[in-house]
């Protein structure tokens, strides 16, 4: 057990599970008591005009939602593409207390989530062969550039009543 010297309380442990298993354990603390695509929608279009990366265009094609940005945010100052928004809690003050940006609530409560940017599409998580595209859904940008995030939820809430889908 690791313990802080300075800390009172020697039983206090720092928690080992991943940012992905923390919000599937407890969705409610990020999303709400019951998610759906649309209130997972609505915290990404929040979380992206707080980025400053609007304009945005929003779509449902099914159980399928998907967001285009003009401005591609998961792109560094020195141009480098960094993923790790969906892996990982990053706070984003901007939002209030204890806001962390949306991506790695998708990555961990949504079926499949696909991004793309100029370069191709990325699969962040779930399987093309089991989640395919709809054939309304183009992930292909134009070549000014932007970014698109498209993703599939289908899970239903404990009262019976399914997500939109």
């Amino acid at each position: 057990m690791a313990m802080n010297e300075s800390s009172d309380h020697p039983d206090v442990r720092i928690p080992t599970k991943s940012a992905l298993d923390a919000i599937r354990a407890r969705p409610d603390m990020y999303v709400g008591e019951f998610p759906t695509g649309a209130l997972l929608m609505a915290r990404l279009v929040e979380t992206l005009l707080l980025l400053d990366a609007a304009p945005l265009k929003v779509a449902c094609n099914g159980a399928w939602y998907s967001l285009h940005a003009d401005r591609d945010w998961l792109m560094t100052e020195s141009g480098v593409i960094c993923l790790d928004a969906f892996q990982r809690l990053i706070p984003l003050p901007s939002g209030g207390r204890f806001y962390d940006r949306a991506e790695v609530i998708l990555t961990a409560l949504a079926d499949a989530v696909a991004t793309s940017d100029t370069t191709g599409v990325s699969w962040i998580s779930g399987e093309p062969d089991r989640w395919p595209l709809p054939a309304g859904l183009d992930l292909s940008l134009l070549p000014q550039g932007g970014r698109i995030v498209a993703f599939h939820y289908s899970k239903h809430d404990p009262a019976g009543v399914a997500s939109r889908s």
